[in-house]
């Protein structure tokens, strides 16, 4: 009799690929998917269309854990995931410890907008939008456990060249009322869903939402300055704008004062690294590579 997986990925991509890797060196029987079935993946894709196949996820492996690392948009793609993977009498496969499965949803700490926002911080329905209506399905219907996590870092995302992702000046001012800026490496990412999958508590104590940081707090220019652009921008901001000057109590580049110390701390992942008993091991630096 063949023995159901540990662990099925949704999507193999930047966080499957640590995960998986952790996976493997942990010797975790597990399984992952891909759109075009690369490097041994399941060639699998999602549609949340009404037009799609319903029992196009029943065709999936069981597995006691299911991590969903891409975004599912509305609460009826959810359920048309899970009640689809469900198909076929997967509850019955004979061998598995849990009745069903463990599910494990990937979003955001973007809809969290209190300083400081924890596990039980009521998120934005605006700023969460589709994505946030999913996760609510997740755990409300399913009692699924999702992890909303910090901006994702590693490899070739590097924090330093985000300064690209402001292209005018106007965007930049946008930055400037918080720069508080939350970073997760993708490989304590994978430790996370790690430490959810492979948990001995009860699923039920696992259900609902949980933040996750590196646990610091990041100054958004502190890390973008080094692009000259983003200086020129600055510097173009706080000649033209006197409220640029109050908010940023500067009136060159070089007297605005950067670093944790100019900043509030928005996400507090406590609650997570505490009740599972582990802690990140990656921190940003911009002067040090990548320490992965």
């Amino acid at each position: 009799m063949v023995s159901p997986l540990q662990v099925l990925v949704l999507g193999r991509g930047f966080v499957g690929k640590y995960l998986t890797d952790l996976l493997e060196e942990r010797g975790i029987n597990y399984a992952s998917t891909t759109t075009d079935g690369r490097d041994g993946t399941i060639k699998w894709r999602f549609s949340g269309e009404d037009d799609a196949p319903d029992a196009q996820a029943s065709t999936l492996p069981f597995a006691e854990s299911v991590v969903v690392t891409f975004p599912l948009l509305g609460s009826a793609a959810a359920r048309k995931l899970i009640e689809s993977y469900a198909g076929g009498g997967r509850h019955a496969v004979a061998g598995s410890s849990n009745a069903t499965p463990r599910w494990i949803y990937l979003g955001s700490t973007r809809p969290f907008k209190e300083s400081p926002s924890s596990r039980y911080t009521t998120p934005d329905v605006l700023a969460g939008g589709a994505r946030l209506e999913a996760e609510q399905c997740v755990i409300n219907s399913f009692g699924g456990c999702v992890l909303n996590l910090a901006g994702l870092w590693g490899g070739e995302r590097v924090p330093s060249r985000w300064g690209r992702f402001y292209t005018t000046k106007e965007k930049l001012r946008g930055r400037l009322a918080d720069r508080s800026l939350h970073l997760l490496h993708g490989a304590d990412a994978a430790r996370a869903i790690c430490a959810v999958a492979m948990s001995n508590n009860p699923t039920e104590s696992l259900v609902g939402r949980w933040l996750v940081s590196d646990t610091r707090v990041y100054e958004i220019l502190q890390v973008i300055t080094p692009d000259d652009r983003i200086c020129g921008f600055l510097s173009a901001l706080l000649e033209e704008e006197a409220d640029v000057r109050a908010l940023l109590n500067a009136k060159t580049v070089e007297e605005i004062v950067m670093g944790e110390s100019a900043v509030t701390k928005r996400i507090d992942s406590s609650h997570f690294w505490n009740d599972f008993k582990t802690e990140p091991k990656y921190f940003y630096d911009r002067n040090r590579p990548d320490p992965y």
